[in-house]
C-alpha cells in the first residue's frame, strides 16, 4: 500500500452572499460618493481608483454577512476582528498587478459588488516559488501555476493573505466594483 500525503495545501473559499435587496446598489452609490470626495490611493492598482482605508461601521451590513461565512469555516476562531478594508474601482483596461496582502492577518478577502461580463478574473498564484513552471507536476498535481476565478455579483472569496494574486484587466465600458479586506482571527 502507497501513502498518499498533500503538502503545503492553500486554502481559498468561495461562496455567494445573499444580501438584501439594493444592498450592492447602495454600495456602487457608497463607492461613488467617496470618488467624488476623494482621489484615491495607488497600491497595487494600475489605473482605477482605490479608496483609503475605511471604518468598518461604513461596511455593517456586508461585513455582517462576511462574519457568517468566516464563523463557518474549518478553522480555529474565537474572535473576528476586521483589520482593514477599502473599494476599488476598475473601468476599462484597468487592473490589479500581483501582490499579497502581509502576514500580520490571519485571512484576507474580496467582495464583487459590479462585474459586468468581461470585467477581467480573480487570478490566484501558486505560493511556491520552487514549484512555478515545473510542467509536470503543474499538469498533474498543482492545477497550473495559476487559478483564475471569473468574478459575478455577490462573489465572496476568502485566502490566506500571503496568497500572491492578480486582477486582470477590465475589457469593458462599465466599471468593476469590489471592497477587499483583512482580517484578524
Amino acid at each position: 500500500m502507497i501513502d498518499i500525503h498533500h503538502l503545503w495545501a492553500t486554502p481559498f473559499w468561495k461562496t455567494k452572499l445573499n444580501p438584501s435587496d439594493n444592498f450592492n446598489e447602495s454600495l456602487v452609490e457608497f463607492s461613488h460618493k467617496l470618488m467624488k470626495e476623494s482621489k484615491g490611493v495607488v497600491k497595487s492598482n494600475r489605473g482605477g481608483w482605490q479608496s483609503r482605508i475605511l471604518n468598518s461601521k461604513e461596511f455593517g451590513p456586508l461585513f455582517k454577512n462576511i462574519y457568517d461565512v468566516v464563523g463557518q469555516l474549518p478553522i480555529p476562531i474565537n474572535k473576528i476582528t476586521l483589520e482593514q478594508a477599502w473599494i476599488n474601482v476598475n473601468v476599462k483596461n484597468d487592473w490589479n498587478t500581483i501582490h499579497q496582502h502581509g502576514h500580520q492577518y490571519e485571512l484576507s478577502g474580496t467582495y464583487f459588488v459590479k462585474t459586468p461580463k468581461n470585467c477581467g478574473n480573480f487570478v490566484f498564484r501558486d505560493p511556491r516559488p520552487a514549484a512555478i513552471g515545473h510542467s509536470f507536476w503543474n499538469s498533474y498535481f498543482d492545477k497550473g501555476e495559476e487559478f483564475w476565478v471569473q468574478p459575478y455579483e455577490g462573489l465572496l472569496l476568502l485566502f490566506p493573505p500571503y496568497l500572491e494574486h492578480i486582477v486582470e484587466p477590465n475589457k469593458t465600458d462599465e466599471e468593476r466594483i469590489s471592497i477587499s479586506f483583512d482580517l484578524k482571527l
